[in-house]
């Protein structure tokens, strides 16, 4: 509006102020959990992952332990649907009750590594009978325990009387045990007259008889982490290794997410293991993974056990960092052990070796994608495809005239000035070509169509990770 009486009109324009960008070091893990109903969930503690996914899954899902341990900034776990559930029938101890059947909390193959005892006995009830002697009644211990860990569980004066409110099986290993519970509804655990002793004293049982999920299962969870633009890494944790022909396959789908999403200017890493008990195992399935897997955002890393640890160590580093030679923490030596030559072959096959060094703990020896490219480079990239699209969004509809897009072109300076001060890009070696260029312009043609293009040029720092040496001894 023109003013009619002299005075002054003053009109405040508020300045484009770009967003901050999502933290780096976000972990899309896929694998099996205890409480899978409420789908996708997010965790950025342990107490928070085991109140939201129970605590079975921190066996059945392990690599969420391993990543919040090195630091991983956040994880957004998507369960992954499994019915098949390990279990064993155990026999009625003498005057416990009848038979019943222990079940794994989480579904998934896992289950078939936990073991169980139980042991029956008397106790005194604190009553006496007509014959002036103590009352007693059976109860029996069971003991839990996880094979390949230290992990074991004992509980105590255990009954199956439906009548017992404090130490009945069935409610005690529902609240207390994180590995399995008891199969049978409540009332149908009776005690029967007579009942027979059939099991031996600390007789031990094996829990059998799961498997995993199918591949698709694994594909429509992966699914799951498309809405979530914060992610910048993916995990599928696979419980049953044994065919590496599937296993391959699983991976190749995290190749593609991984790809579809950066070409959403989301850009992903995602991480794998290669399965194999001796080195020779190792590199020989190395072989047969490598060949399928080649690809700029996906890291294969051996042994297995051990890439939970490596994604949380990735996650807590600044973007720009590469996780060569970093320590991994809450891991004991990797089993198998890599020797030098196994190192070797598995650094000319493109996958990263985690091994033990003295004096310096577990690392990772060199952190490289499949295509022999580092991560840290990757990383760089997808943080800048992110940076462009998030201040780029912020002009759509303001780009009609030429100081529109040279104020593009300054938030663009502004946010690559700010990535070259931290170090993630660099001049050239001689100086001579700068960190970064930057130009934004439209064509007549493109100017009628709506359409201004960017071109963008980075320079990421790479990691150091060779240094050759020459001693002059001098006399």
């Amino acid at each position: 509006m023109a003013l009619i009486i002299p005075g002054v009109e003053v009109k405040v324009v508020k300045e484009v102020l770009a967003p901050q960008l999502a933290p780096s070091g976000v972990l899309g893990l896929v694998g099996i959990v205890e409480n899978s109903a409420d789908g996708l969930g997010r965790a950025a503690s342990w107490r928070s992952f085991i109140d939201g996914f129970g605590g079975a899954s921190a066996f059945s899902l392990p690599e969420a332990a391993q990543a919040l341990g090195n630091g991983v900034f956040e994880l957004v776990v998507c369960p992954v649907a499994c019915d098949s559930f390990a279990s064993v029938k155990l026999p009625p101890a003498s005057g416990t009750g009848s038979a019943f059947t222990l079940v794994a909390k989480a579904p998934g193959p896992w289950g078939n590594a936990i073991l169980v005892s139980i042991a029956s006995r008397q106790v005194a009830t604190g009553k006496k009978l007509d014959s002036g002697e103590d009352e007693t009644r059976s109860v029996f211990d069971l003991t839990v325990r996880y094979a390949g860990s230290d992990y074991k569980e004992v509980h105590r004066n255990l009954s199956t009387d439906a009548a017992d409110t404090i130490r009945n099986a069935r409610d005690v290993l529902a609240v207390q045990s994180q590995l399995v519970r008891i199969d049978e509804a409540r009332d149908k655990l009776k005690i029967p007259k007579d009942s027979p002793d059939t099991t031996a004293a600390g007789a031990a049982y094996a829990l059998a008889g799961a498997t995993d999920a199918d591949a698709g299962a694994y594909r429509q969870a992966l699914a799951l982490l498309e809405n979530e633009a914060d992610v910048d890494m993916v995990l599928v944790s696979v419980q049953d290794t044994t065919d590496i022909t599937r296993v391959g396959g699983i991976y190749a789908d995290v190749i593609s997410h991984c790809n579809r999403l950066s070409a959403l200017s989301q850009g992903r890493i995602g991480f794998g293991q290669v399965p194999g008990s001796t080195p020779k195992a190792i590199a020989t399935a190395a072989d047969k993974l490598i060949a399928s897997l080649v690809s700029d955002r996906f890291v294969l890393v051996a042994p297995a056990g051990v890439v939970g640890a490596v994604a949380g160590m990735t996650g807590s580093l600044d973007y720009f960092q590469s996780p060569t030679f970093k320590r991994l923490s809450g891991l004991g030596e990797p089993s198998p052990a890599l020797g030098v030559e196994s190192q070797q072959e598995l650094l000319r096959k493109n996958v990263v070796p985690v091994v033990a060094q003295r004096g310096r703990g577990v690392i990772v020896l060199r952190g490289l994608t499949t295509d022999n490219d580092q991560i840290s480079v990757r990383r760089v990239a997808d943080h800048a495809v992110r940076g462009v699209k998030t201040i780029g969004e912020l002009f759509i509809g303001r780009l009609n005239n030429e100081e529109g897009r040279g104020a593009l072109k300054q938030k663009l300076v502004e946010f690559l000035v700010q990535m070259q001060k931290e170090g993630a890009i660099v001049p050239s070696t001689d100086g001579t070509d700068p960190a970064f260029k930057v130009n934004v312009y439209s064509s007549q043609q493109d100017f009628a169509q709506g359409i201004v293009r960017v071109d963008l040029a980075v320079r990421p720092v790479r990691a150091i990770d060779y240094i050759y040496a020459t001693v002059l001894v001098q006399v």
